[in-house]
């Protein structure tokens, strides 16, 4: 049946009516589906009927063959009317060429709200929709909409209405509606016949929306984080070491993602007690420890950073203490110990590396925060941290998000760091994308890092809360996403007389890899999370942050949001590194 006719067969009476064009929802979500999100009796079947109308006074289902609508309780045909639903909204209706609409609703809530009038088509599974209103929405609270996978598109004033553009991930919104049962659907009809306003009661709702789609996010998470463990028991998931090109890659690193793991097993036990048992991880670890401390692979000398990364997990005070051997004395932690004879336990140093043996701040900090965690005074102080704040970077952190994680776990439950917090917090949220994620690569781990960040920066509201919902809706997509770098290491190459050194830029012409900063030649490996070992992880802590408390404190936030700095608006890895990473540990000491 036409949507023209099936208006025509519908009372004046009618508060209002939303019609679906079932033949389109059929060929995106399965019989089932659709029965459940108009609680259709199982018997229906829907192949004999074109549409199903929503109204004020009971659904109905419009034939496909002929003019009837049947009552979907009882089956009994709806009596044609004296005064049609249409002749009442002809103005409204008479804009758009209404057999076109995939779906159409229209009413007036009389006393409170004017006529209004929603046209929907549905293209490649996104509903592009336009809806007449008496006045131009306020906005207020438009962020919440993308919870149910609704965008404001903007609008134009034609003949003294408004037509407000919007567009619905159909696939997004379903699934809304099924993490609720469909017991919201109600909500729609209201913001609509409310002309787009946002009042306390569907905010309400839209927030429940906004916790049921994150919660839905953690089930697969969740279920990874067990397959890591499994697999990790079985054989060793190192990450995958990319030198410059055409060095082939190789498997190296597979201590640090089983910190990372352990870290998030640990929160899933709190939360679910069917996890595997995190005991079982640090039984790994604890098994291939030289002197207390780690690696980056098994086997290999021990180093600060990779020891306090994987102690984050395992929060071991003994071997926190330990790490006091790369201590400079000042308040840093050098990554490694040094030794010129390469002696067991010591990195052998040259020309190649020498800018490995400083203290690294975002080493430090790691310390400094597993110290306070168990316990132990605090051997790097405030003073030395705010020195380096504005050009923190970390010697092996390949992602500025990482940097200020591993800050932010410094000073966050330092009663004497409330500017350092509140300086912090304002460069994250400054750098905060449009769509509520963060960074421009690496979305996914950069957006969980900043998650984590802003919460142990006792940052609780709305904003942040959106950043889980958009960091939740990356999860569930099934869009593929490529293999996060979240570290990476540099070398420097011999110094070669202006030949070689344009022999060498020839050679390695198709990557950014080898890279010149001042006079010196650096060759940068990378750190792929082959196995989302520490992907899985991140995200997996900073969904299950508990990051919104209605009146809380928004720590930091300013009113005028500020340019971001440049180190978040970095396009990719090697700019990032070459520019903001590495070229602190290549700058003369004294």
């Amino acid at each position: 049946m036409l949507v023209s006719q099936i208006t025509k067969l519908l009372p004046a009476s009618l508060e209002w009516m939303v019609l679906f064009n079932l033949t389109a929802l059929g060929e995106l979500f399965e019989k089932e589906t659709i029965q459940r999100m108009f609680f259709l009796p199982p018997d229906v079947k829907l192949k004999r009927f074109s549409h199903v109308v929503l109204t004020s006074q009971g659904t109905v289902l419009a034939t496909s063959k002929g003019q009837q609508l049947i009552k979907s309780e009882d089956g009994q045909a709806w009596p044609v009317p004296e005064n049609s639903f249409h002749a009442r909204f002809n103005d409204q209706m008479s804009r758009f060429p209404l057999d076109e609409a995939d779906c159409l609703g229209a009413g007036e809530l009389e006393h409170y709200f004017p006529p209004v009038l929603l046209f929907l088509k549905i293209i490649s599974g996104i509903g592009q929709a336009k809806a007449l209103f008496q006045r131009e929405p306020t906005q207020e609270q438009y962020e919440l909409l993308s919870a149910i996978g609704v965008s404001f598109k903007g609008g134009e004033w034609i003949d003294n209405i408004f037509q407000a553009n919007f567009t619905v991930d159909l696939s997004s919104h379903i699934r809304a509606g099924e993490i609720s049962d469909f017991s919201k659907t109600g909500y729609c009809n209201a913001f609509f016949l409310q002309h787009g306003r946002i009042g306390p009661t569907l905010e309400k709702g839209l927030l429940d929306a906004v916790f049921g789609r994150i919660g839905d996010a953690q089930a697969p998470l969740l279920e990874a984080l067990n397959t890591h463990a499994r697999n990790a028991m079985v054989k060793p998931q190192a990450m995958r070491c990319q030198p410059p090109p055409p060095a082939e890659a190789f498997e190296f690193g597979d201590m640090v993602p089983l910190g990372f793991l352990l870290d998030a097993l640990k929160r899933a036990a709190e939360r679910d007690g069917s996890t595997t048992d995190p005991e079982q991880i640090s039984s790994i670890l604890q098994e291939n420890n030289r002197g207390g401390l780690w690696g980056f692979q098994s086997g290999d000398i021990a180093t600060s950073t990779d020891s306090a990364l994987i102690l984050k997990g395992l929060q071991n005070p003994d071997s926190i203490q330990a790490l006091e051997v790369f201590a400079d004395g000042n308040g840093g932690y050098f990554p490694q110990l040094e030794q010129d004879d390469g002696r067991f336990g010591a990195m052998q140093s040259g020309d190649f590396n020498r800018h490995w043996c400083q203290s690294d701040f975002a080493t430090a900090c790691l310390v400094r925060g597993l110290r306070k965690a168990n316990g132990l005074e605090s051997m790097t102080t405030l003073n030395w941290i705010q020195d380096q704040f504005d050009k923190r970077s970390g010697l092996y952190f390949a992602n500025p998000y990482i940097v200020d994680w591993a800050l932010a776990y410094a000073i966050h439950s330092d009663p004497k760091a409330d500017q350092l917090r509140s300086d912090l917090t304002t460069e994250i949220l400054d750098s905060m994308n449009e769509d509520h994620t963060f960074g421009s690569y690496d979305i996914l781990l950069s957006t969980a890092f900043a998650i984590l960040s802003l919460s142990m920066l006792g940052v609780k509201n709305q904003e942040v809360l959106l950043s889980q919902l958009h960091l939740a809706s990356m999860i569930k997509s099934q869009t593929p996403h490529k293999s996060p770098r979240p570290f990476y290491s540099s070398m420097k190459l011999p110094d070669l007389s202006a030949l070689l050194q344009d022999n060498l830029a020839n050679q390695f012409e198709s990557t950014n890899q080898i890279v010149q900063l001042g006079d010196q030649y650096h060759a940068i490996s990378y750190y792929i999370d082959q196995h989302h070992i520490i992907r899985d992880s991140i995200c997996y802590l900073a969904i299950t942050e508990d990051v919104f408390e209605e009146g809380a404190t928004q720590v930091g936030q300013k009113a005028d949001k500020m340019d971001p700095h440049l180190r978040y608006r970095c396009r990719n890895h090697d700019e990032y590194v070459t520019k903001f990473a590495l070229p602190p540990y290549l700058e003369p000491t004294t």
